[in-house]
């Protein structure tokens, strides 16, 4: 990735940076990563987060938006059903 480019001046410049760090973070973790935590009730569609994880708070699990048989589906970390 090249670094923002000091010439485009004020207000872009400090954004780009800001997502520049932002994506750098994703690549290439420095800390811990919060979750989002949602009751089972209210997860949204898995097919919809592909990918994803999510605290599960009412099951206490980390869950996992991934395909089975060709479905998204939310299943715990582990690969058991919710």
């Amino acid at each position: 990735m090249r670094p923002v480019d000091p010439r485009l001046g004020f207000p872009l410049a400090p954004t780009l940076d800001e997502m520049q760090g932002a994506i750098r973070e994703i690549e290439t973790p420095t800390k811990p990563t919060q979750f989002a935590i949602v009751a089972q009730a209210d997860l949204p569609p898995a097919a919809n987060w592909p990918g994803t994880a999510i605290l599960v708070s009412d099951h206490h699990c980390l869950a996992v938006s991934m395909q089975v048989a060709g479905v998204w589906e939310w299943r715990r970390a582990d690969g058991g059903a919710l």
